[in-house]
């Protein structure tokens, strides 16, 4: 018990004592004896400054004081200090010039150079300044600026003459001009305060006239929107050609469900054909192309026979496929035109309302700039360019690629689209799954009936023709296995259309 004792003893002391030297070392930095009224410039180097340096630095503080009023120290030593360390050392430093000379603490500065023993081109240097200064013309961000930009650089050559000057011309500038003025400061206190912010209004509430102008000019349906139903409006029109009507433009599902849709008439037929990720995968037996009836459907067999081997679509031919819609989506572009359904001259258009949205985006991004730089006047412009950017941005993605009969034409696939959405949500709402498949797919509607498709009865689509020995298992031929062919093509994605004391300091490092 002795013996444990003896060594809690011997530790604890061991630890007062390294405090106690860290603690006597750490006052030691900050100590500054030996300062006198009249003698302003200190090397304990005896090396980083010859007496020319140190003349010519005297006479310099002397002309700063005279000028300005600051009555800096500057002092020159070696210590490994971090600039955290440095800061206080440095106001420790003005603090001790005040106490040695009776100098105003609010017109007293200093500047410590720690150099880094054994090394020229290794040192930290901080500055600190009284509050008439700090609360004047060499704020906080100023003094940064003292440190990082003239009395660091020479620093990393070893100059200290030269970064002790650099840093002194600089201080003595910024207390009788301010901070350096930017020309975004000058422009901001110029135009951006004055003319520019109510031109930039201007400029944006013409534009905005404008883009409300061209957009009242664009087709509008005369037929009020139907009520959402669940039955198909006719039996003739392709799900192609009805989501595009209901998406205004020609999209990336039309090609799988017009596949499905070819299926559910034999004309094709789906086979298991291997695994992707883990889940079964489809390939496509072509089997009649007399059935296939309207010119998608034939546009889509004519693509699954040009990747057919054997008459056989396998799942990476399927996912190429399915992945190149363009002369899918001209055919139903071609569709469209013969009814007179889609609107042509709309490109110029859209671009327009694209750069009305830039022209409103460039105003925000350069009111908000000169705004921040000090002329606050400026969000004048920079609010209603935001504004205009984002109705640029919608007008273009809203403005409707169809003619006014093509909207008239897309009212009750509207509806049968909200019909099917809805009935999405309702587990009690029938819906002829079999019949409404390939028109889920085309209008996006599939992840909305995954759990229906997945769950629910064998669909006619997955099922072999009668009369054809085909092992079509339908654990393994389903919605699960189409979707990990499809994809992404089971979704509505466009593929074209629209698109202590006061004061202030800072240090810093080489």
């Amino acid at each position: 018990m002795t013996r444990t004792r003896l060594v809690v003893a011997i530790v604890a002391l061991g630890v007062v004592l390294g405090l106690t030297g860290c603690s006597t070392s750490s006052s030691a930095d900050a100590r500054f004896d030996g300062l006198v009224a009249g003698e302003r410039v200190y090397d304990l180097t005896e090396f980083s400054l010859d007496g020319a340096e140190t003349d010519a630095l005297d006479r310099r503080l002397e002309s700063l004081r005279a000028e300005t009023g600051a009555d800096v120290v500057v002092y020159v030593r070696e210590l490994d200090a971090d600039p955290d360390e440095t800061l206080d050392q440095v106001e420790a430093l003005q603090q001790a010039w005040v106490a040695a000379t009776g100098v105003d603490q609010d017109v007293a500065g200093a500047i410590l150079v720690n150099r880094e023993p054994g090394t020229t081109d290794e040192a930290r240097a901080g500055i600190f300044v009284g509050s008439r200064f700090d609360d004047g013309n060499v704020p906080s961000d100023e003094q940064e600026a003292i440190v990082e930009d003239a009395l660091i650089p020479p620093l990393k050559d070893g100059d200290v003459a030269g970064s002790l000057n650099a840093g002194l011309d600089r201080l003595q500038s910024s207390i009788v001009n301010g901070p350096p003025v930017t020309a975004l400061d000058r422009f901001a206190d110029g135009p951006g305060s004055t003319w520019l912010p109510w031109t930039g209004l201007a400029v944006v509430l013409v534009a905005a006239v404008a883009a409300f102008s061209l957009y009242r000019r664009r087709p509008r349906p005369s037929l009020p929107p139907d009520s959402p139903t669940t039955y198909r409006p006719d039996h003739h029109t392709d799900p192609a050609v009805a989501t595009a009507l209901v998406h205004r433009s020609t999209q990336a599902s039309a090609t799988s469900a017009t596949v499905l849709a070819l299926a559910a008439d034999d004309a094709v037929a789906f086979e298991p054909d291997g695994k992707k990720h883990g889940k079964p995968t489809i390939r496509v037996r072509l089997l009649d192309e007399s059935k296939a009836r309207g010119e998608v459907p034939r546009a889509v067999w004519g693509r699954l026979a040009e990747h057919a081997v054997d008459g056989v679509v396998d799942h990476a031919a399927l996912t190429k496929v399915a992945s190149n819609t363009r002369s899918i989506g001209r055919v139903v572009e071609a569709e469209l035109d013969a009814r007179g359904w889609r609107a042509h001259g709309t490109g110029p258009v859209r671009w327009a309302f694209g750069g009305l949205a830039l022209l409103g985006g460039a105003v925000m991004v350069g009111a908000a700039v000169v705004a921040a730089a000090g002329a606050p006047i400026m969000l004048v412009a920079a609010i209603p360019g935001g504004l205009l950017l984002v109705t640029g941005l919608i007008m273009t993605v809203a403005y409707p690629g169809l003619t006014a009969a093509g909207l008239d034409a897309a009212r009750p696939w509207e509806a049968y689209r909200d019909g099917l959405k809805a009935a999405a949500k309702n587990d009690d709402t029938a819906v002829d799954l079999d019949s409404a498949l390939p028109d889920i797919v085309a209008l996006g509607l599939g992840s909305a009936y995954r759990k229906r498709l997945e769950s629910g009865p064998e669909l006619r689509a997955f099922t072999a023709p009668a009369g054809l020995p085909l092992a079509v298992d339908p654990s393994v031929v389903n919605w699960a296995a189409f979707t990990a062919t499809f994809g992404a093509s089971s979704s509505s994605a466009t593929v074209s259309g629209g698109g202590a004391g006061g004061g202030g300091g800072a240090a810093g490092s080489t």
